[in-house]
């Protein structure tokens, strides 16, 4: 995605349809391979119960809800198939799974990958289908950049990526400018004068972009801007055995590069500890659904463990936990542009853990 602004004209972000005062959803958006399978199920059950909520004719989208969408590794893919090409959660779980059984088959793997598990060509090459048919006027080379997108608009993406050079601070990459700090450091620049950078995925070690996604918001919209609902979505629980050793999608990269990576990496539901911990006094704004068994020790790149993922992530669904959650964030969700929201991103959650 890099050329021509009007190339995306027909899938550009919502502009101009919400208020500057009115309350903003936030949707973070975990990395974790083919377990992302797992992450677009439960959106997609979210949809169907707004749906039905409103008597709707057709499941509505993700991008018509929130109004910034965040992610990190495959989450980020996720993120911008939902917001930035406007899909709705059955197509991006068709793309993701054609993706994700072409990335991850055994026909791609190299016979000797010291520089990747498989091939970096495939992926730019499924990728690009993907874009290809959510376009109209698809010219071969599309715009990150959405001309539509800002505070004004809904459906706004960014996603983290890092620098082999600084492997600590994630970059963003936005469908949107015009941030007040956004200056040189956030644009990507390739091969300037002989330097080059080498982008790799952020999950390893920023598998939740949760920090990320309100620091975003804060900058985009303002301090001053009424949270409606703050919905962070995992891949799966890694269970008793921990943060998981990045593979799949996360391998597409030098093993030296991995061996530091490995020492910064950060299990994500450490991060969505310490946003519990911080936001369970705002009731009715944050919301974190991550499958507890079965999809957290699969392996991140294991493609024929579909149907598995499927089990255990309708098995969540249909429990008395996430069933409730789900069904007080729609009311939330359906209600925010007029509700009276007690918080805004300023004051939301404020404490001591960031």
């Amino acid at each position: 995605m890099s050329a021509d602004p009007k190339s995306l004209e027909s899938h550009s972000s919502m502009a101009d349809n919400t208020p500057n005062n009115s309350p903003v959803n936030l949707l973070s958006l975990d990395g974790g391979g083919i377990r992302g399978v797992s992450q677009l199920i439960i959106l997609d059950e979210i949809m169907k119960r707004i749906q039905a909520k409103k008597q709707l004719t057709k499941v509505p989208k993700p991008c018509e809800y929130f109004h910034l969408i965040g992610g990190s590794g495959t989450g980020g893919l996720n993120a911008i198939m939902l917001g930035r090409l406007k899909m709705s959660t059955e197509d991006a779980l068709c793309s993701y799974k054609k993706l994700a059984t072409a990335v991850f088959s055994p026909d791609n793997r190299k016979l000797f990958y010291q520089d990747g598990k498989f091939k970096a060509s495939t992926l730019e090459a499924e990728i690009k289908e993907i874009v290809k048919h959510s376009c109209e006027g698809y010219i071969g080379d599309e715009l990150l950049l959405d001309p539509d997108a800002g505070k004004s608009s809904i459906g706004n993406v960014f996603v983290c990526a890092k620098t082999s050079a600084n492997l600590e601070s994630p970059q963003r990459f936005r469908t949107y400018a015009g941030l007040p700090n956004q200056g040189p450091d956030s644009i990507m620049i390739v091969g300037l004068g002989g330097i080059s950078s080498s982008y790799i995925d952020a999950g390893l070690g920023h598998n939740n972009p949760a920090k990320e996604v309100r620091e975003e918001a804060m900058e985009l919209f303002g301090s001053d801007r009424p949270v409606g609902v703050f919905l962070s979505v995992g891949t799966g629980h890694p269970g008793p055995n921990g943060f998981q050793q990045p593979r799949g999608m996360e391998k597409i990269l030098s093993l030296e590069l991995m061996k530091t990576v490995t020492k910064i990496a950060a299990d994500c539901e450490s991060v969505s500890s310490d946003f519990a911990k911080q936001y369970n006094s705002n009731l009715g704004i944050y919301f974190r659904f991550n499958v507890m068994h079965g999809t957290g020790i699969l392996e991140v790149d294991d493609w024929q463990r579909g149907a598995d993922i499927l089990a255990h992530t309708s098995a969540y669904l249909r429990g008395p936990d996430a069933f409730g959650k789900i069904k007080d964030m729609v009311e939330y969700l359906c209600s925010s542009s007029s509700l009276e929201r007690p918080h805004t991103l300023g004051t939301f959650g404020m404490s001591s853990v960031f």
